[in-house]
Order: C-alpha cells, then sequence, then structure tokens
C-alpha cells in the first residue's frame, strides 16, 4: 500500500511539475485569453466640409448589435423582436442565433433611436456596443465628389478614398476582463489606449454652387434627352473646383443601392472627344508662335481633302475670306485645320502638350483617366486634318477646363483640386512655373473667345452685365469598338469663363448624346448661362472691364503660305521659314 502510494503521489507529482513549470507560460496565456477581451475602440472619422464651413459628410453616434447565442432563451422570437425593430425578415436572423459563436454581428451602425428600442425589449443574448456612422447631409449633393465608405469605415471612393488616412484617425485599444457569459466586469481593465479623432477636411466646393450646377445639369439632360452629362465650375486662377458633377445623382446614404454608373465622376473618369471647344488651344497657339493675329486674314474653300478624308463645315458655305477671330467665332473647321498646317505637326504637338491636353491633371481625386493623344511620330495627314479641331485625340471635361484655364489667367496651367484647407493650415497646390503661351497670346484669344459669345456659335451663353468669353463644341462619339463614329450621336459642349477681363470662374459643360438638340450653342450654352449668372451673383464678382475689340490688322496669310513673323510667344517654338511643316 504504501509503494502504491508514493507511486501515485509520483505521477501526480511529475504531472503538477509539467502544468506549473513546463506549460505554465502557456496555460497563462490561454486563461487570460478565457478571462479578457480585445476590443477596439474606434476613432471617431473627420468630417467633410465645404468651403464655406456647411457640412458634407459627418460622424454621428450609433451602436452595433451582436448576440451571444447561447444566452439566446427563444431563437424564433428573438428573431421575430429583432425584425420588428430593425427591419427585415425574421429568417434574416435565425441562423445567426443558432450559431455556436459567443459573438455574432446583428447589425451595425443602427441609429441610438432603434438601438434604444431594442434595448428596451431586454432579449437575453442580445448585446450593444458603441459605434459610429457615417451620414451625408445633402444627400445626393456633391455625391461623386464626397464618395462613401465601408462598414468598417475605410474610404471606398471619391473624397472619403482620397483622404481616408486624415479622415480615419487612429483607432484605440482596450483589454477588459469578462465573465464566464462573456459580459465586461465593470472596473476590469487591464489596459486601455485612446483612439485618436481623424481630421476634419475642408473642400473647396461651394454648396450652393454645387446644387445649382446639379439642378442646370439635370434640367438640361432631362430637356434635351441625353444619355447624361457632366459640368465642371472651377477658379481659373487657383485652380480650386468650386463644383463638379455628373448624372444620374445617387444618394450617399444608401450607396448600396446605386449603379456603377452613377458612382463614376465623369468630368474626372471619363474621356472625350472635345471637338470645337479645341480651337480655343489651336488659335491661342498660333498667336503664340507668331503666325496670325487676330485679324490675320485666310482665304477658306467650302471644304478640304486631306488623307483621303473631306473636312467639311458644320453648314455650307462657298469660299470666304476669314480672320483668324472669324474662323474661331464662326467655328470654322476648315479654319482651324489651316491653321494646324500653318503650325505643323511638331509644334502643333508641342502646345497640345504644353496645355496639358490628354495627360492627368494632378488633381487630388482617384481615378483620374488620362486621355488619349497620337504619338507625334505616328501623325499623317489625316492626323493634322482632325486634330486642331478637336477629333482624333480624347479629353476629360476637367482637362478641357484646366487647359482653357491657361488662356483665361494669362498663360499659366493650374492645377485643380478639392482640398481647400487641413484642420487650420491652407492646402498649397502650385502652379506650373513654364507658362504655356504668352500673356500677350492669352489676352488676344480671349478677345477672341469674347466674340464667340457676342456674336458667334455662343450667343446663348451670354451673361447680362459680364463679357463672357467661350467656346462651343459639337463633336460625334466614337463607336464603343474605338474605330469609327456613330451616326447622328453627338457630344455637345460649352466651355467658358467670366468676366472675361478678369476671369473669376470658368465652366465646362457636356451634355452626351441629346437626341432633341445638337449644337453645343443651344444645348450646353444656355445652361452654362444660367449657372454662370448665379455664380457671379452669389460670389459677388463685379462686372470687370471689356476685353474691347481686337486690335489693328498685323498679319495676313493666304491659304498657301503664312507671311514670316518672329515670334512673340514664350520661346517654346519659333516658326519655319514658310510657316509649314511636313507632315511625314
Amino acid at each position: 500500500m504504501l509503494v502504491l502510494l508514493a507511486a501515485l503521489l509520483a505521477v501526480v507529482g511529475v504531472r503538477l511539475v509539467w502544468i506549473q513549470v513546463v506549460q505554465a507560460s502557456e496555460l497563462a496565456k490561454t486563461a487570460q485569453r478565457q478571462r479578457t477581451r480585445d476590443i477596439v475602440l474606434p476613432a471617431r472619422r473627420g468630417s467633410i466640409f465645404d468651403r464655406e464651413g456647411q457640412p458634407l459628410a459627418v460622424t454621428s453616434d450609433a451602436k452595433t448589435i451582436y448576440a451571444d447565442p447561447g444566452e439566446v432563451v427563444d431563437a424564433t422570437a428573438t428573431a421575430s423582436a429583432l425584425a420588428g425593430v430593425l427591419g427585415g425578415k425574421s429568417g434574416d436572423y435565425l441562423p445567426k442565433l443558432h450559431k455556436t459563436s459567443s459573438f455574432v454581428y446583428i447589425a451595425r451602425k443602427v441609429d441610438l433611436e432603434r438601438a434604444a428600442a431594442l434595448e428596451k425589449l431586454k432579449l437575453h443574448g442580445i448585446m450593444q456596443i458603441d459605434d459610429s456612422r457615417r451620414s451625408y447631409p445633402g444627400g445626393t449633393l456633391a455625391c461623386q465628389i464626397l464618395g462613401f465608405v465601408g462598414v468598417d469605415d475605410k474610404g471606398l471612393s471619391g473624397i472619403e478614398k482620397q483622404y481616408d488616412s486624415t479622415l480615419a484617425g487612429t483607432p484605440g485599444r482596450m483589454v477588459a476582463e469578462r465573465d464566464r457569459q462573456g459580459r465586461l466586469i465593470p472596473g476590469g481593465i487591464v489596459t486601455a489606449q485612446d483612439p485618436v479623432d481623424g481630421q476634419d477636411v475642408y473642400l473647396t466646393i461651394d454648396n450652393d454652387i454645387q446644387f445649382k450646377a446639379q439642378k442646370e445639369l439635370a434640367g438640361a439632360v432631362k430637356k434635351f434627352g441625353a444619355k447624361g452629362g457632366s459640368v465642371v465650375v472651377m477658379d481659373p486662377t487657383s485652380g480650386e473646383i468650386l463644383a463638379i458633377a455628373s448624372t444620374p445623382y445617387f444618394d450617399a446614404n444608401a450607396f448600396a443601392t446605386a449603379s456603377q454608373d452613377a458612382m463614376r465622376n465623369r468630368a474626372i473618369s471619363d474621356a472625350y472627344e472635345p471637338g470645337s471647344t479645341m480651337k480655343a488651344m489651336t488659335a491661342a497657339s498660333a498667336i503664340d508662335a507668331g503666325l496670325f493675329t487676330p485679324q490675320s486674314v485666310l482665304k477658306l474653300p467650302p471644304t478640304l481633302t486631306i488623307g483621303g478624308r473631306v473636312i467639311h463645315e458644320a453648314h455650307a458655305r462657298g469660299t470666304v475670306h476669314y480672320s483668324l477671330t472669324d474662323i474661331v467665332t464662326k467655328s470654322s473647321n476648315v479654319g482651324a485645320v489651316k491653321i494646324g498646317q500653318a503650325l505643323g505637326k511638331r509644334r502643333l504637338a508641342d502646345y497640345f502638350g504644353a496645355f496639358g491636353l490628354s495627360q492627368r491633371t494632378g488633381v487630388d481625386f482617384p481615378g483620374e483617366a488620362k486621355g488619349w493623344m497620337p504619338p507625334p511620330s505616328t501623325w499623317s495627314a489625316l492626323t493634322m486634318g482632325n486634330l486642331p479641331f478637336g477629333q482624333g485625340l480624347s479629353v476629360t471635361p476637367l482637362q478641357l477646363a484646366r487647359s482653357l484655364s491657361a488662356i483665361a489667367n494669362g498663360g499659366t496651367l493650374v492645377t485643380p483640386h478639392f482640398l481647400y484647407r487641413q484642420a487650420s493650415i491652407p492646402a498649397t497646390f502650385p502652379a506650373s512655373p513654364e507658362p504655356v503661351i504668352s500673356h500677350e497670346a492669352a489676352f488676344e484669344t480671349v478677345k477672341m473667345l469674347t466674340n464667340v459669345v457676342r456674336e458667334g456659335t455662343g450667343t446663348e451663353a451670354k451673361v447680362h452685365g459680364y463679357e463672357v468669353a467661350g467656346k462651343t463644341g459639337t463633336a460625334q462619339k466614337v463607336r464603343p469598338g474605338g474605330i469609327g463614329y456613330m451616326s447622328g450621336v453627338y457630344m455637345s459642349s460649352f466651355a467658358g469663363f467670366l468676366p472675361a477681363g478678369a476671369p473669376k470662374v470658368l465652366i465646362v459643360i457636356t451634355i452626351d448624346s441629346p437626341k432633341s438638340g445638337l449644337f453645343g450653342g443651344t444645348v450646353a450654352a444656355p445652361a452654362f448661362s444660367r449657372l454662370a449668372a448665379f455664380c457671379v451673383a452669389h460670389l459677388r464678382i463685379a462686372p470687370a472691364a471689356s476685353v474691347g475689340p481686337t486690335g489693328d490688322v498685323k498679319t495676313t496669310a493666304s491659304d498657301d503660305a503664312t507671311k514670316t513673323t518672329k515670334s512673340t510667344g514664350n520661346g517654346r517654338v519659333s516658326p519655319e521659314k514658310d510657316g509649314t511643316e511636313s507632315d511625314d
């Protein structure tokens, strides 16, 4: 008996040594895991405001509802009660209540009212923890700009994604003791690290201008039975985006029900052939190169045949003698091609590149499209027959706005941006140090663009009391396969700025595939006029001095050659002796 007892005690001793010495560390960790809960303390996401401090995206308190299925007394009755308060069907909750886990999410981001109503029911096994939810007071207002966040409060699109690290903050951590039912023991905190809330972000967007822009865009799309459209409102001197939108819109508070089509910010993510709005850049380039002045006269035949393609005008006419101002004012395709031929392949490519065409603008927004322009080495005679009037290349509306800004502000290529300030620190987005065109060339081009609105194709863009500079565009849409153009389907647009003498607002409106209209001057220009009038009134912009009539004739060019003129531009290019360049 003594030997047997000693043997048993030896076994127990060995086992105790094994547990208390060899396995001590591992078992201690297991015990700690069993009696403690590691809880992530979410940081409060920073809010997004417009430039005047109006809330665009805010974070409010909410509750997350969870269950311990082992503590649920009557799963069927509990599921029915959950459905009555949280919505849905009881069948949606039953599988969760039958799980073997001790922690199952029932609903997240529940508003405080419903959470309080649920708590009053005192359902066994149903518990709540603090949470927060993201909401957008404007609903559809600036929806494509703001984007949205996921259930974990991570930015998934738009500004929410672009500045996610700034807005999100840093979550905290708490390790707390719990009882055998998994409930936290009051005062049983082991360690705690407080979360650091995210920073607020202020955008360049103006709430009122954004609302008006969306209203006018939607009205134009509806009136002309269009497929969609986009609008950009920007300060051409600073690059601050005052409004930007695309149709259709969606409610950011219910983004899960929105289509992918509605979520796209087309003004930034979709490229198109700009058509005649490009003639502003073509004319500005020729003036900067010293090839023409606004009064230079060219002889224009009714059509041009280049590379086997016949270039037509929008309206048939005979042979005319148009000044450069007339070409821009009347939006002559033949005239634009003549200007392009005078510039030549190398210079035209150089200037278009300097204007930032078919290049990303650097805007602080995810998913910007690059656009496309054929490499100059591949240009043929046919290429030179369509690029000068906006065919054969693609740009986004924002890229077009940026390029036109260089004409409006005297030759500087600015960086479009949404960030106005972060907390109390103003945002800085430097402009390009290299001027696109000379100040003189920009001024002369502005004078021509005001003539477009005074008496040309853009008369419906007029704003009472203000001088407007702008250009219409009516471009054929490329077929889905990328080869050829769709018959009878167009992108109608108007791009302009005011006051012409000291621009503060630049607007680009594009209407996609209008059914009951065609030309940019009749489809997009009226919406521009109403939106521009609202902007100058809302921002209290006084009418600037008139840019005046175009000056005296300095250069005259025939249809065959251009008079040799020393460039008065920025030194980017210099004219050839005969003012033309081979297409080879």
